[in-house]
Order: C-alpha cells, then sequence, then structure tokens
C-alpha cells in the first residue's frame, strides 16, 4: 500500500465497521475525502443501506470535494438500483483521485465502477487491504454466489458442555462474555437457532447491549415440526422485531391454524421440503432476505449439522471454568469424522471475558470464498 494512502484507507475500513449488520441487502461502506492532507469529510453507508458513503461524504464536504481524493472500502457502484450510481456522484462532484480497498464482484458492477472513473479522467487505483476484504466478505458472497457469511457461537463449560445434568443453561458464561454475544449479535444481518434452544430457553436473539440496538436483525428458528409455540418471546415480538421459521410442507398441513396463527403474528414461514432441510438452503434463503452475514447460536443437533456440512466461516466459543462432566450435554453432537482426514480450524484470536475465555477460529468452509 503506498505509504500516504495507507491511514486514510485504514479509516475508511473503521468506518464501514461502525455499520456492519445493519445495512443489508447492502455492504456497510466507509468512505473518506481528503485534500491537501486534511480530511474534508468522513461517512458510513446509513442502516437500511440507503444513503450510500459516498453520497453522504460528498455531501458533507460541498463544492470542497472538487479536486479531493476519495478513500473507500469497496468499488463505488456503477448501476442504477434504488440510488443512482455512486460513481457518477463522484464524476459529477470532480474529485481528481478515487482510491479503493475491495473490487466489487457484483456483475452489475464488477470493475464498470472503476472504468466509469477512469473514462471520467479521474485517476483510480485499487489497494487490496484485508481488513476490507473480511469487512465485505459476507456481502461479495451473498452477491456472486447467493450466500452468507457464517458465524458461530457456543457457550460451554470448560469441559465444553452447554447445559448440566438438570437441562439448565442460564448462565453458563458471565456477563461479560454475555455482552461480547450480544456484541456479535449486533454485527450480523440474522441469527439462527434451532426449535430445542427455542423451547429450552425462550430466547429473544436480539441485540441489547445499551444504545446498540438493532431493529432489523432477522431472527430465524429451524423447526421441521413447528413447534414454535405462540407464547414465546420470539413470536411475542415478531410485529416489531423480523422472526422467520423453517419448517416443512408436511408440519404446516399438519398444523394448519398454527401456522395461521404464527403468520398473523407476524412470523413468516419458509416451508422447505424434508430433502431440502440442510444448512445450505437455509442460508442460501437467509441470503435471498438479504443477509450478508450470519450468526449461529443453537444447540448440538442444528451446530453439529452446520459444522459437519463446513458450513461455519467463523467459530467463536466461550468457556466458562466450571466442569460440568459427562453427565451435561455436549455443545456438539456426533460429527462421524475421522482424526486422521478430520479439517483442522485455525485460533486467530483468545482472550478474557472476565473470568471466561474466547476463542476464536477461523474454521475450514465448504461455502465459497
Amino acid at each position: 500500500m503506498a505509504a500516504p494512502d495507507a491511514p486514510f484507507l485504514q479509516h475508511a475500513v473503521r468506518l464501514g465497521l461502525r455499520h456492519q449488520g445493519r445495512t443489508a441487502e447492502n455492504p456497510s461502506v466507509g468512505c473518506v475525502l481528503v485534500k491537501n492532507g486534511a480530511v474534508l469529510a468522513t461517512a458510513v453507508t446509513a442502516p437500511g443501506g440507503r444513503p450510500h458513503a459516498e453520497t453522504q461524504a460528498l455531501a458533507q464536504a460541498g463544492d470542497a470535494a472538487r479536486g479531493a481524493t476519495v478513500y473507500v472500502t469497496l468499488e463505488p457502484c456503477a448501476h442504477h438500483g434504488k440510488t443512482p450510481p455512486c460513481a457518477q456522484a463522484l464524476i459529477d462532484a470532480g474529485v481528481a483521485r478515487v482510491v479503493y480497498a475491495v473490487a466489487d464482484r457484483d456483475t452489475r458492477v464488477a470493475g464498470r465502477g472503476a472504468a466509469m472513473l477512469q473514462s471520467a479522467g479521474i485517476e483510480v487505483l485499487h489497494l487490496p487491504v484485508p481488513e476490507a476484504q473480511a469487512l465485505h466478505h459476507g456481502f461479495l458472497r451473498r452477491t456472486q454466489h447467493g450466500l452468507p457469511e457464517v458465524w458461530m457461537k457456543l457457550a460451554t463449560s470448560a469441559d465444553s458442555q452447554m447445559r448440566d445434568h438438570t437441562g439448565a443453561s442460564q448462565w453458563i458464561t458471565g456477563s461479560r462474555a454475555r455482552q461480547h454475544g450480544h456484541l456479535l449479535r449486533s454485527m450480523v444481518d440474522g441469527v439462527l437457532t434451532g426449535i430445542g434452544t427455542v423451547l429450552a430457553d425462550d430466547p429473544q436473539l436480539t441485540a441489547r447491549l445499551p444504545g446498540d440496538a438493532h431493529p432489523t436483525l432477522l431472527r430465524a428458528v429451524a423447526d421441521r415440526q413447528l413447534r414454535l409455540p405462540i407464547h414465546a418471546k420470539l413470536v411475542r415480538s415478531a410485529e416489531t422485531q423480523p422472526t422467520c421459521v423453517f419448517t416443512t410442507p408436511e408440519a404446516v398441513e399438519q398444523q394448519a391454524s398454527h401456522a395461521t396463527e404464527l403468520r398473523e403474528r407476524g412470523v413468516v414461514l419458509h416451508v422447505l421440503e424434508q430433502q431440502d432441510f440442510t444448512p445450505q438452503q437455509m442460508l442460501a434463503t437467509l441470503a435471498a432476505q438479504g443477509c450478508n452475514r450470519v450468526l449461529v447460536e443453537a444447540g448440538p443437533v442444528l451446530s453439529s449439522s452446520f459444522l459437519a456440512a463446513q458450513a461455519v466461516d467463523r467459530l467463536y466459543w466461550y468457556r466458562a471454568p466450571i466442569l460440568l462432566g459427562s453427565s451435561g450435554s455436549p455443545a456438539i453432537g456426533p460429527l462421524e469424522v475421522e482424526l486422521a482426514t478430520a479439517s483442522r480450524a485455525r485460533c486467530v484470536a483468545q482472550f478474557s471475558l472476565g473470568d471466561d475465555q474466547c476463542s476464536v477460529y477461523e474454521m475450514p468452509s465448504c461455502l465459497p470464498a
């Protein structure tokens, strides 16, 4: 990376991190406008995906944007969607130079944004930044392959049990670990759990850090037999927080009145044939709803199915300093893998959260890069 450009492009990445999970189906783009070494304006894609970062930064800078350098995390868009193309807005503003970190592989852009700018006489420089690639990984996968980025969260005892012998799981980890879990929810577009977790814990699956509400977070439940109770917290809040259920045609037919009542209360039913009730199909459905990144926060059955399918990109594993023994409930069920051929995850971070420990693993994933 060219030394003078590095700080400004890294600043754009930090801006983009602010709204990740809040801009679906668009990416959370960071943008910095600089002229004569001074920052004129900074912006990040607004919650809901509009306005885009570039247009906000140009509005802040006004006429001063003429002759400026624009640092942006993702190649400016070149297509007409619900808003005009950002590449054209940069051209109209008279900027002199655009430096972007990630090439947009969306077929509607795919180099056209950069080409548009160059045709207008604007200097264009592509400087890859790993942090920007990570920021936009889910968006790029969804637009190119129809699948989101997948994170998974597990909270267990030191010996990997998620419930004690009575079935209790609240709370294995302490308050700081739980707060970090809420932080993860605030960084994704959707959170997926299984019906077993709903029946055992009646979770809200919302991001509840002070001042960090996430009203667009999509909550999804894998529920083959449509057992989601009407009195569940997820159902009671479905009119104000997006909520969906993956179920089967047989369940909807056998429980037609229950299905109708769930729909009347705002729950969306995604009906999948038994053979399609797979991690890949659930992820494809969530991607079609605009989810760039999904957090799997579930019990052993659903978690194991995602791990067995190698459909997880990153695993956050919280461990409390307690032992529950074999009479508890293991966080991961049978995977039926052999030691000689088992794929190895890569631990990329470890840190303390009060008395608890969190390990972050980059997982061997079969999902497209």
